[in-house]
């Protein structure tokens, strides 16, 4: 909307024909000029109302259009929030083990329990093709009802354009395969299985070869050393399958096995080193698996072994240890009243790990056998019974016979 400016000729329509003063004239155009200002100053208070109801009906067509299609608010919000979500994946497992235990001098007694065994909670995310990260969340019960981060890394890797990858952070070394059909935890994996803020290098070919390189700062240190980046590993495998037989066959090496779980807590409390633990030289550990489906059968076959021997009182006795566990079972897998089971036997054996002698955490060989059905949907029942035999070397400082033990445990476990 514009206003039109008023006309001189009109302005002077009523004055007088009569000459006029100059001092009249100059007061005049002082007058025009003002209203010239007025003027321009209204029309300046128009163009942006005007502005503003354009505006104003510009928005209200695009709420009326958001509606009649079903859709409100932040359009680009919500695609972006869509986005994020595709690219976050969760998962986990709860385990609730209910067990008996019949001792014959190992724990002097017969014990029974109810226990949340395991939780887990897992999340990965992807926000490119190049990049995810993962994040485990873990609750054992031996943990005190601590909720941990078990691993927290970032990968950089796209198997689509190269089979080499990345990993850098909190994760589970590949020291052992540790793979079982058991409830209770394998032999192997009680020796070598080792938790590090790491950084990794490795490969997985389409022809299923596959392996890794990492280092870390261990904390199991040899005597006056200096407090740095001196532990690695390394480890090389072959995977192949089709539908009747798989096989996966690898080999591992660490230089320090003093840096797994179990070592470590035990070289934490041997005092060699003042308040704190170490060892003279590190001891490095070599790990081989084998494992295979041929129809309905699956064998496991591993083998976790320290290298030398650790000196007296490092691993918190006084003799020269060299720890080393064996893992063999066979399962057969079937249906029971149209559920999925799997039956399974094991054997476990192990020396020179009557560790920390007054532990009973380490047994010397024990049979094994499990049944496991798929009750429902993402839902498994298990049951396992366990015969272990203790270490004689360990009597002395548990005060009894430590002979032998009988162990019932019943699971269920949901994964989601």
């Amino acid at each position: 909307m514009k206003l039109k400016p008023i006309a001189l000729a009109v302005m002077l329509t009523g004055m007088s024909a009569q000459p006029v003063m100059a001092d009249d004239m100059s007061d005049l155009k002082a007058q025009l000029k003002a209203m010239q200002q007025q003027m321009q100053m209204m029309q300046n208070k128009l163009d942006a109302q005007e502005a503003a109801l354009k505006k104003q009906q510009q928005v209200a067509t695009e709420i009326k259009h958001q509606q009649a299609s079903g859709h409100t608010g932040d359009t680009t919000t919500k695609r972006v929030a869509h986005e994020v979500a595709d690219s976050i994946s969760m998962g986990g497992v709860i385990e609730v083990v209910t067990s008996k235990t019949n001792s014959d001098g190992w724990g002097g007694d017969t014990a029974s329990d109810i226990v949340l065994d395991t939780f887990e909670l897992g999340i990965e995310a992807s926000a490119s093709e190049w990049v995810s990260g993962s994040v485990l969340f873990l609750y054992e019960d031996a943990d005190d009802d601590n909720l941990n981060v078990d691993e927290a890394f970032i990968t950089i890797a796209n198997s689509e354009v190269t089979p080499f990858y990345g990993s850098f952070g909190r994760l589970y070394v590949p020291f052992g395969n540790f793979e079982s059909h058991m409830i209770s935890d394998p032999a192997t994996l009680t020796l070598g299985e080792t938790r590090e803020d790491v950084v990794q290098f490795g490969f997985e070919s389409e022809d299923g070869l596959y392996g890794s390189a990492y280092v870390f700062n261990g904390d199991a240190d040899e005597l006056n050393d200096d407090d740095t980046i001196d532990n690695y590993g390394l480890n090389l495998g072959y995977a192949m399958g089709n539908d009747d037989f798989d096989l996966d066959v690898g080999v591992g090496y660490i230089n320090n096995i003093a840096t797994s779980d179990s070592l470590q807590d035990i070289v934490d409390g041997n005092g060699l080193c003042g308040s704190g633990g170490c060892i003279k030289d590190y001891v490095g550990g070599m790990s081989f698996h084998a494992i295979t489906n041929i129809g309905q059968f699956n064998l496991i076959g591993e083998y976790v072994t320290a290298m030398d021997e650790f000196e007296m009182n490092e691993l918190g006795v006084g003799e020269e240890l060299k720890p080393r566990a064996w893992n063999i079972e066979g399962a057969y897998n079937f249906e029971l009243a149209g559920k999925d089971a799997t039956v399974a036997l094991g054997y476990q054996k192990t020396k020179d790990m009557y560790l920390d002698n007054s532990s009973t955490d380490f047994f010397e060989k024990a049979w094994l056998a499990s049944i496991s059905v798929g009750i429902y949907e993402n839902t498994t029942l298990a049951a396992e019974w366990r015969h272990a035999d203790g270490y004689s070397e360990t009597e002395a400082a548990v005060g009894n016979d430590y002979d032998d033990e009988d162990l019932l445990k019943l699971k269920l476990s949901y994964d989601f």
